[in-house]
């Protein structure tokens, strides 16, 4: 028999096996090849980067969506020059692998001292060799809510919210014509966030030590991590549409339901929302003022909020040439990403020398983006932290739990087990 679980893991499945023709990496001769996983509005704005920027030598880009690592093992004229890696940890292992080359190591410094933080040198370093160039940053720390929202529903100011006020709203707003917080599960990268920022809240030790490489997933904090899960997607109608709506439901699907279709207050969502938000601002109707961002909430408000940092590095394969160096330092040059910064936003520039005019609602997150010293858990765990490890652990808990279906503990008990046995086998 066909389950609701199986339609729905179908569902998630079959964009990634369309995206996965044989001919995809073949690009024009004679072009340095640029593999991303940017679309949409994201792979537009990477666009209009490359059109404004001085680059030395012809690019063809390679969108490749979530596929992005298939760049990694294409050999011959399929192999990419330049991969944008959205996991800056897996870099080691690819050195280790004899998949990258080093990067020009004069692009990490100037006169004034380091480029970039030191977060950013951990991950793309090996021995002493750059084998990564910081391209994107992403504040992935950030509540966004409708102001308008808020005032009709009498709500504490955002700015104010713990995670023990998420819960109390997700419950009294349940069932109601307008939920708590939308939530795009579709996308997996949605729900690592989710369980970082709660997990980082909860324990900055234990996060730090899951990212250390000796990982123990059965820990207290995680498994109170998992029960904050459980409180907020256990709620019956808890979720716009419920938890089989928010399962097909993207990222951009989610930003949309806040400031589109108004079916929430808030979403938890990256700084690269911004254009999204932007965008259905407009199609409602509405000014930009309607829309505001907080920083992630702590657990209460005694404890310290999550500041967390992700993004892509360039890092080139291999087999590039020294045709594919001059474009990484075209690309690396701090004004290079101007076009996107300034043009459509929801881009937040790692270099320190990057000096530009952000929105009002990227602006604090990039002038105070050196202080965040988490990065993304699930970029730096390699398999552990990806589609088929805490992805779909999370995935099987929203199902389980979601609309009040299943114990949140015993769900706890599952998911933990599953990425113990999963840690392991990878290992």
């Amino acid at each position: 028999m066909t389950t609701r679980r199986t339609v729905l893991r179908t569902a998630a499945v079959l964009p990634l096996l369309a995206a996965c023709s044989p001919d995809v990496l073949l690009g024009a001769p004679g072009s340095v090849r640029i593999a991303v996983s940017w679309s949409g509005q994201e792979l537009s704005a990477f666009q209009s980067v490359l059109a404004a920027a001085r680059l030395p030598e012809p690019v063809e880009v390679v969108p490749l969506g979530d596929e992005i690592y298939t760049a990694l093992t294409a050999q011959g004229r399929s192999a990419p020059d330049i991969v944008m890696l959205p996991q800056a940890g897996l870099v080691r292992d690819l050195v280790a692998d004899g998949r990258l080359r080093p990067v020009p190591q004069d692009l990490w410094f100037d006169a004034r001292g380091p480029r970039y933080s030191d977060q950013w040198r951990r991950l793309c370093y090996h021995g002493d060799r750059s084998y990564g160039v910081p391209f994107k940053a992403s504040g992935k720390s950030l509540v966004w809510y409708d102001r308008e929202a808020v005032a009709e529903l009498r709500l504490a100011d955002p700015a104010d919210w713990s995670l023990l006020d998420w819960s109390v709203e997700v419950r009294r707003l349940a069932g109601t014509g307008r939920r708590f917080l939308a939530l795009g599960a579709a996308d997996g990268w949605v729900l690592t966030d989710l369980f970082e920022n709660m997990l980082l809240a909860e324990s900055p030790a234990v996060y730090g030590s899951l990212g250390s490489g000796e990982r123990d997933w059965d820990d207290p904090a995680v498994r109170a991590t998992f029960a904050g899960l459980g409180d907020l997607w256990g709620v019956r109608e808890g979720l716009p549409g419920g938890v089989a709506t928010a399962l097909v439901r993207q990222f951009a699907d989610a930003v949309r339901d806040v400031f589109e279709h108004r079916r929430a207050v808030a979403v938890a969502a990256p700084d690269f929302a911004e254009p999204v938000v932007r965008d259905a601002l407009r199609r409602s109707g509405r000014a930009e003022s309607a829309a505001g961002v907080v920083p992630f909430p702590a657990v209460n408000a005694d404890r310290e909020r999550p500041r967390i940092v992700g993004g892509d590095v360039m890092v080139l394969t291999s087999a590039a040439g020294p045709r594919a160096d001059a474009v990484v330092r075209a690309l690396a040059d701090p004004q290079a990403p101007l076009a996107w910064i300034q043009g459509i936003g929801g881009f937040l520039g790692p270099n320190a020398r990057t000096q530009a005019a952000y929105s009002p609602w990227s602006a604090p997150t990039a002038a105070d983006l050196w202080t965040w010293q988490a990065f993304d858990l699930s970029d730096r765990i390699g398999a552990v932290g990806g589609r088929d490890g805490l992805w779909r652990v999370l995935t099987e808990f929203l199902i389980t739990v979601g609309d009040a279906g299943g114990d949140v503990r015993a769900a706890t008990d599952t998911a933990v087990t599953a990425l113990t046995r999963f840690e392991r086998g990878w290992r």
